[in-house]
């Protein structure tokens, strides 16, 4: 009877002990299900605060003034046909923008419909002197093909305010989208005065030179990147000549198509 009891005892135990494993194991597992949907309420917070930030350096003070500025130099001179034809480029990316701000992605029709805005509203600020290009590789579905949304404008505000806006003589701005190896290749070239001059000019104006519009765009593709296998990335690539001349500068973005 001892014997049997004592079996019994130990019986119990056991069964108490696996009972405690799996109460103790069903906790974990749903601490850790909590945490997950933490991190991603938490990533998702701070993709929200990064696009605020990208659209904020969209939409910027001085680029604002510079286009209305524009705008009233072809009123004063009576040239009503560029006016309203600017004008309307103008309407149209600020409404363009806004309406890109409430969505994550955007077909790469839109982004290059929208570079065409940006880029004929700047071309308007140089004396007949800059054109850009816009050229597609391999690209046969720009409707359905998706790229996070005022991804690329900073980098093209870049090459035009830093590299161009400084350089004597023709300037221009080509962008190329390329689809190879399951990749969306952006490369944004210019021939401008190059990152190093650039550097230089704005310590000089500023003092120490920080671009906000870099740090905000290099931030939300960092939270893009968290926990993806396939990642986007940025490469800048200095062009230089043989006697050490600058000739401009390359940036190459890639997007994973899977």
């Amino acid at each position: 009877l001892v014997a049997f009891l004592l079996v019994c005892f130990i019986a119990l135990r056991a069964i108490g002990y696996a009972g405690y494993l799996t109460y103790k194991f069903k906790i974990e597992q749903n601490n850790k299900r909590n945490q997950l949907k933490l991190d991603r309420i938490s990533l998702e917070n701070n993709l929200n605060q990064s696009k605020l930030k990208a659209i904020k350096s969209q939409m910027n003070p001085h680029f604002f003034y510079n286009a209305l500025n524009t705008i009233q130099s072809f009123v004063l001179a009576n040239e009503k046909k560029q006016a309203v034809n600017y004008l309307s480029k103008f309407a149209n990316l600020t409404r363009t923008i806004l309406e890109m701000s409430e969505k994550e992605e955007v077909s790469l029709a839109e982004e290059i419909r929208t570079i065409g805005f940006y880029l004929d509203i700047e071309k308007a600020r140089f004396d007949n002197d800059f054109d850009y290009q816009i050229v597609e590789l391999g690209i046969r579905n720009k409707e359905e093909l998706k790229i996070p949304s005022m991804l690329l404008q900073p980098y093209l505000e870049n090459a035009v305010k830093h590299g161009l806006l400084h350089k004597a003589g023709p300037k221009m701005l080509k962008i190329t989208f390329e689809n190879m190896n399951n990749e969306l290749l952006v490369s944004i070239d210019d021939n401008g005065i190059g990152r190093k001059k650039s550097i230089e000019l704005n310590k000089i104006k500023q003092g120490t030179h920080k671009s906000f519009a870099t740090e905000a765009i290099q931030s939300r593709i960092d939270l893009i990147n968290e926990n993806k296998k396939h990642q986007i990335t940025v490469e800048y690539v200095d062009k230089i000549a043989a006697n050490a001349q600058a000739l401009g500068t390359t940036v190459i973005i890639k997007f994973p198509l899977s």
